[in-house]
Parts: C-alpha cells; sequence; structure tokens
C-alpha cells in the first residue's frame, strides 16, 4: 500500500471512530435512563430526547469530518461546499424530484400490494384541502430539514465517500460505504426508530433493511455529489426522503378504510415498497444522469471550485 493511502486509511478510520462513537454511547445511556427502548417510549421526556437525538444526531458525521480534518491536518480543500450550478442543473433537478416521485409510487404501491380489494377510486377520492395542506406543512418542513440533513451529507457524501473510492473501486466503495452508514443508524433501530421493536427478526432484520436502503440511496447520494462537486443535491434528496413518505401516504389515503388498513400495517410492510421504488426510481435517474454528457469546460470550473 503506498503512503497516500495509508494516509487515506488513517483519515478514514478516525473519521468513522468519531462519527459513530456518539450513538453506540448515547443511546444505550438514555435507554438506561428511560428503562425502555427510546424510539417507543410513551414517556413525553423521551420524546423530547428522541427528537434532539435525531436532529443534532445528524450534526455528528459533519462534526467528524471538521475533527478529522483538523486532528490530521488535512487542510479543507476539497470540501465539496461550492455551488457552481453551471451546466449541472439536472443533478440538482433530480435531487428533488427523485424522492418526490419514488415517495409517491409507495403511496400507489402499497395500495396494490395491501388494500386493492378497495377501489383506485375510493381510496383516493376524498383528498381535500386538509390532507394537501398537511402535504404541504411536510414539503416546508423538508426545507428546515435541510439543515440536519446537511450535517450527514457533509460527513457521508462530503468526506467519507471520496475517501472509499480513493481505496476501491466506485462499485465497491458505493457498497462499503452504505453499510457504514446503515450500520451508523443500528442503535436507533435497535432502540426503536423506524420500525419499532416487534416485528419478527427484531433487531437484525431492521438493521439489514436499513443497510440495504443505505447503500440504494447511497448510489445515488454519491454520484450527484461527485458530479456537482457539491454536497447541497444529496441534502436537499435527504431532506425530502426523511419527511414526504408518510406525509404523503397519510395525506392521499383519505379513505377512512384505507387509513384504518394503513394504520394496521407494520413498519416492516411499509419500508419494503419503500425500498423497491427507491430501487427503481433511484436506478432508473442514475441511468440518465450517467447518460449526460458535461461540457469539458464546464467540469474544469467544477473543479476549481
Amino acid at each position: 500500500m503506498s503512503n497516500s493511502k495509508k494516509i487515506t486509511v488513517k483519515r478514514l478510520v478516525i473519521f468513522l471512530i468519531l462519527a459513530f462513537f456518539p450513538f453506540y454511547i448515547i443511546v444505550p445511556v438514555m435507554w438506561s435512563y428511560f428503562g425502555e427502548p427510546i424510539f417507543v417510549s410513551e414517556n413525553p421526556d423521551a420524546a423530547v430526547a428522541n427528537y434532539c437525538v435525531g436532529v443534532f444526531g445528524m450534526m455528528i458525521p459533519s462534526i467528524a469530518h471538521i475533527i478529522t480534518r483538523l486532528v490530521t491536518k488535512e487542510g479543507f480543500k476539497n470540501t465539496y461546499l461550492g455551488l457552481n450550478t453551471k451546466g449541472k442543473m439536472g443533478y440538482f433537478a433530480a435531487s428533488v424530484i427523485a424522492p418526490l416521485a419514488y415517495s409517491s409510487l409507495t403511496v400507489f404501491l402499497i395500495w396494490a400490494l395491501y388494500m386493492n380489494d378497495i377501489s383506485f377510486g375510493d381510496t383516493f377520492n376524498n383528498v381535500n384541502m386538509q390532507s394537501i395542506g398537511l402535504l404541504m406543512l411536510q414539503l416546508g418542513y423538508s426545507v428546515i430539514c435541510f439543515f440536519p440533513a446537511f450535517g450527514e451529507e457533509w460527513g457521508w457524501r462530503g468526506y467519507m465517500m471520496p475517501k472509499l473510492m480513493e481505496l476501491m473501486p466506485k462499485p465497491v466503495a458505493v457498497i462499503v460505504g452504505g453499510v457504514i452508514w446503515g450500520l451508523w443508524h443500528a442503535p436507533l433501530t435497535v432502540a426503536g426508530h423506524n420500525f419499532g421493536v416487534d416485528y419478527p427478526g427484531y433487531p437484525f432484520v431492521g438493521i439489514g433493511m436499513m443497510c440495504l436502503m443505505c447503500t440504494v440511496m447511497n448510489a445515488f447520494l454519491t454520484l450527484i455529489t461527485e458530479k456537482t462537486k457539491s454536497v447541497y443535491p444529496a441534502a436537499f434528496t435527504h431532506a425530502l426522503n426523511n419527511n414526504l413518505g408518510m406525509g404523503i401516504m397519510f395525506s392521499l389515503f383519505s379513505n377512512e378504510e384505507a387509513m384504518q388498513r394503513l394504520e394496521g400495517l407494520s413498519a416492516i410492510e411499509t419500508f419494503l415498497p419503500f425500498i423497491g421504488t427507491i430501487g427503481v426510481v433511484v436506478g432508473i435517474v442514475c441511468i440518465i444522469l450517467l447518460m449526460k454528457k458535461d461540457k469539458p469546460k464546464e467540469e474544469s470550473l467544477e473543479k476549481a471550485a
């Protein structure tokens, strides 16, 4: 191994230790304090703690990014904080269109899988201003959540993935990075985040599903980050991904019987279609983006930024 790769490995290891350490300490401590898995607790204090863990925890990868650069004296070149959109608007548009598309398609896939005995028209015929307002609220909240989403993206796509791609072929790096990202969520998954604690195969099935989803998402997020030399498109996607799914479902499933059926589904049952639609939409979008030819002049400007 060359000396430069040894330095990259060292920096990557330091970053991952700093990124993983807080959740793997804080979540067990909170579980011990409240006496139960914190994300399924009905204790109001636990709810506040969960919110803080979710919002501020998403900033951990960026903090790890900064500390690693300082400790290893790497400096702050190639930070992916530039915003040169010239010739790259397709990638920025895809960062918003893709999560809108797969969140919407998930709604129809869930209907087809779990409630197609209720007609399509009956399922969606009561969409009203209240349900549209709920959807608009989720869209607005996604703008606010851009900031914690940026906290993750500047760490994973802005630091981890470039380092992994220095050490291994890009397809392998995408898989390895996705699994790492999924395992970073493991303490949250064990504590009931996303899936609860009452599903078959708990917690390993949940951890595995997070690793699968994170790997699929990593392919898309890495692509748009690499092509734009910016983490902002990935942060847009991440914010929308985290907030649109259930908002769209609960606003469009306006039929009372359909709503009851939806509320009766387990998190695993709704998550599987979600992963499937993400895979299809992200795959199609990635193919379209990879067919896009960037002009050499624009590419040189991107590198300069």
